[in-house]
C-alpha cells in the first residue's frame, strides 16, 4: 500500500511541473489517467478500467472519471478508454479530485451518489457496485462523515463506499458493525492510515 501511495505521489505532479498552471484540465485528466493505470494493473482479467458513461433505457449518468466494468458484457460504444455501458456491466465508479472544499466535497459525493444509484438499480442488493471518491490532497476540515450521509440521502443505493484523501486519510462505509459483525449498522468510519490510504 505504501509503495502504491509513493508511486501516485511521484506521478501526480508530473504534468503540472511541465505546464505549471496554464491548463488545469490537462493536469486533472493526467491524474485520472495515472489512477486508472494503477487500478488496471491489479484488476482481474475480466475487468476493464476506463472512463465514460452508464446508460439505461431512461437516462444517462454524468461522465465518470474511472469506470470499471465487466468486459464479458456487451459495451454500447467504445473509443480508446472512453466507454458507454449498461448498468449491468458496471462494477465500480470512482470520482477523482485534486483537492476539495466543503462545498465541492458535498457536490462530488452527491454526484457520485446519483451515478451509484443508476449503476446499482432501484432494488437494494440488486447489483454490487463499488462507489469511491479519490482526492489527491488531504481534507483540511471536519464534517466528512456528515456530508457523506447527506449525499446518500438515506438511500442505500447512493452510498459512497470509500474515500481516500491524501496519502493517509481514509473513510470506509461499514454495512456491518466492524467490531461485532452485526447488522443493521450502516455507518462511515474515518481512519488515519499513514502513507497507505491511496493503496
Amino acid at each position: 500500500f505504501r509503495s502504491i501511495s509513493t508511486e501516485l505521489n511521484s506521478l501526480k505532479d508530473r504534468v503540472r511541473h511541465l505546464i505549471h498552471d496554464q491548463h488545469w484540465q490537462t493536469d486533472g485528466e493526467w491524474k485520472e489517467s495515472v489512477l486508472r493505470t494503477i487500478i488496471q494493473r491489479s484488476a482481474p482479467l475480466n475487468m476493464t478500467v476506463g472512463r465514460g458513461f452508464i446508460i439505461d433505457r431512461d437516462r444517462s449518468s454524468t461522465q465518470i472519471d474511472i469506470l470499471i466494468y465487466d468486459n464479458s458484457y456487451p459495451v454500447l460504444y467504445k473509443d480508446g478508454d472512453l466507454v458507454f455501458i449498461s448498468p449491468s456491466a458496471c462494477r465500480a465508479v470512482i470520482e477523482v479530485k485534486t483537492s476539495v472544499t466543503r462545498t465541492s466535497f458535498l457536490r462530488a459525493v452527491t454526484k457520485l451518489g446519483d451515478v451509484a444509484e443508476l449503476a446499482r438499480g432501484a432494488r437494494v442488493g440488486r447489483r454490487q457496485v463499488f462507489a469511491g471518491l479519490f482526492i489527491y490532497e488531504e481534507i483540511q476540515w471536519n464534517g466528512i462523515l456528515t456530508q457523506l450521509s447527506e449525499g446518500a440521502g438515506g438511500r442505500h443505493q447512493r452510498i459512497v463506499d470509500h474515500v481516500s484523501a491524501g496519502p493517509s486519510q481514509f473513510v470506509k462505509f461499514w454495512a456491518r458493525n466492524p467490531a461485532t459483525g452485526r447488522t443493521p449498522y450502516g455507518q462511515w468510519h474515518k481512519y488515519e492510515l499513514h502513507q497507505m490510504s491511496r493503496g
